[in-house]
């Protein structure tokens, strides 16, 4: 799975199957294994407003998995410090996708903490996030105010408490985010490119693109995140910094990247699932 699968569409589930067939993903999780499903709840904004992860891509990752015999599943993720990860959860459909494929969601305000090495300093990561024997991270592709794009790596971050994030944010987010990135090293990162917002994190002006990727790498995923962006490595200096510390490879090559339709131009929004309630 080292290397970069993409698709393009509108229908997050359909999608997000097609991406986890085409890398035969089930075959690199154990038997018995836990899988923790880690999305983006910035805040309480729908997909659509371009700064959450489409429900469709955890509704897509839950049949997967269970159509392969795997059963320990579980969401986890804690909001921005100030914005109700319940509140998220449920204005984004994850509590219906939870309720069909009888998933728990787990919001990590909640969970208890472990004190962990990194190449910077101790941290301190919820152990849901650490104890989880396959950890996957479900990013939206957008901008950010302060580190200008956030992706696989940043995305990580909801694996914190509050008083974590806070630090983050004191120290100028760039060293904190690769040394975590060195120490909680997700298995696969399916990425939400569908409509990001690229200049803000919390959404509001989203660039529908109707494209998502997946990587085993998630230092590979934000290089290829910034060349789909049009950023320079420079102008995310974590992501260079992550890669010196081992969390990944920061260098992709034309055959690494494994394109599985064209994209077209999409006439209609596809019908939601049964689960939606629509």
């Amino acid at each position: 799975m080292e290397k970069i699968y993409e698709i393009f569409g509108l229908d997050a589930h359909s999608m997000t199957l097609s991406l986890l067939e085409a890398a035969d993903v089930a075959s690199a999780i154990p038997a018995g294994a836990s899988v923790a499903l880690k999305p983006n709840l910035v805040v309480a904004g729908t997909p659509d407003s371009g700064a959450t992860t489409h429900a469709g891509i955890l509704s897509g990752c839950m049949e997967y998995l269970q159509a392969h015999g795997i059963r320990d599943i579980s969401v986890i993720e804690g909001s921005w410090v100030g914005a109700r990860t319940d509140r998220a959860m449920r204005a984004c459909g994850y509590d219906k996708v939870c309720r069909h494929y009888n998933v728990p969601f787990y919001d990590l305000k909640q969970d208890e903490t472990r004190r962990v090495e990194t190449p910077l300093r101790p941290m301190d990561i919820c152990r849901r996030a650490l104890e989880a024997d396959v950890l996957i991270n479900l990013p939206v592709l957008k901008g950010h105010c302060q580190t200008v794009m956030t992706c696989a790596l940043k995305n990580c971050k909801g694996c914190l408490p509050d008083r974590e994030k806070r630090r983050f944010h004191a120290e100028g987010l760039t060293e904190p985010i690769a040394a975590l990135a060195a120490a909680l090293k997700p298995a696969l990162t399916i990425v939400d490119g569908i409509c990001g917002d690229l200049n803000f994190e919390e959404g509001g002006n989203p660039v529908p693109t109707n494209r998502m990727f997946l990587c085993a790498d998630p230092v590979r995923a934000d290089v290829y995140g910034c060349r789909l962006m049009g950023l320079e490595l420079a102008d995310v200096p974590y992501i260079g910094l992550a890669a010196q510390w081992g969390a990944g490879c920061a260098e992709i090559g034309p055959e690494d990247v494994v394109t599985l339709n064209a994209p077209r131009r999409e006439r209609s929004i596809p019908r939601p699932p049964a689960w939606s309630g629509s």
